[in-house]
């Protein structure tokens, strides 16, 4: 093992992990809410998870699902800039049609339905907030319902996905976890730094790494687009003042800002350290997005 993946912080995934595939339903209903990395999905039959643990639902009326968590993508929030365009970019490659779910730019709850389309989920495993892990795919990946196979197996498939697809256009940032396979991220590291090669979606207009004014009003859907994660700790920002300083003072206090961040720099870095003052107002990330680690 090398010196870089003994520091990373948590599991070093090699294409081994198993991974369940499940042929089902991706689901929109009632006052849902869907976005740019996370769909809602039900079984259309019995399966024996195996080694996975999950709370896939059997349902196949649309009436029961869980949201599935995109492994390897975090697209912008609803309340971020291109939050409803990463949204339309994921429905839209299931054949939803966000205007006739009564989606819009500034309406992000579904109206009517169950509306159903069928597809096919790769999970793992679940997240901190018990939501499915897993890669999406529109069409038969080529395994079986019920199937148990490795990260490695998923790893052929893996431009298939809907979520190679948002990274491929644009329509996300990569986002890597202790739970990630390292060839599944190398994957996703490679097609995003193509598409902010060319400027697609979220790379025209990310000021992650050039400086942001770290507050609510400087980070809405009228202001800088900044890497997800962070935005996130912005919007918990209690102050909401313009002030670089006393914000990285307290994400510096904060459980999530001590959280490992592996990729920057050989060693894993508490969060707020990957954060600098540009000048008394503005913050900045140099480190390159496309290869963070986070821990979970």
């Amino acid at each position: 093992m090398s010196r870089n993946n003994r520091h990373r912080p948590g599991l070093c995934n090699r294409g081994g992990v198993p991974f369940l595939i499940l042929k089902g339903h991706f689901i929109v209903r009632q006052n849902q809410m869907p976005d740019g990395d996370t769909l809602a999905f039900a079984a259309a039959r019995d399966f024996d998870a195996g080694p996975v643990k999950t709370n896939v639902p059997v349902d196949d009326s649309g009436d029961t699902s869980v949201n599935i968590r995109l492994q390897s993508i975090d697209a912008p929030e609803k309340t971020q800039p291109l939050g409803a365009s990463c949204r339309d970019a994921l429905l839209t490659q299931f054949d939803f049609d966000p205007q006739a779910l009564g989606l819009s730019n500034t309406d992000f709850k579904a109206n009517g339905g169950p509306h159903l389309k069928e597809g096919w989920l790769a999970t793992h495993g679940m997240d901190g907030n018990r939501r499915p892990l897993g890669y999406l795919f529109a069409k038969d990946p080529g395994f079986n319902h019920g199937e148990i196979v490795s990260a490695a197996d998923v790893g052929t498939i893996l431009d298939r996905s809907a979520n190679y697809e948002q990274a491929a256009k644009g329509w996300s940032y990569p986002a890597f976890y202790e739970n990630t396979d390292e060839s599944h991220a190398a994957q996703f590291q490679a097609v995003s730094e193509r598409a902010r090669d060319e400027q697609l979606g979220v790379w025209e207009h990310d000021a992650t790494t050039t400086g942001f004014i770290p507050t609510k009003a400087e980070t809405d859907k009228d202001g800088s687009l900044v890497y997800p994660k962070f935005y996130r700790r912005i919007m918990d920002w209690p102050r909401q003042t313009a002030d670089a300083g006393a914000f990285i003072q307290w994400l510096r206090q904060q459980n999530d800002g001590r959280k490992l961040v592996a990729g920057a720099q050989a060693s894993p870095v508490p969060l707020w350290e990957l954060f600098e003052e540009l000048d008394d107002q503005t913050v900045v990330v140099p480190y390159d997005v496309t290869r963070l680690w986070f821990s979970e």
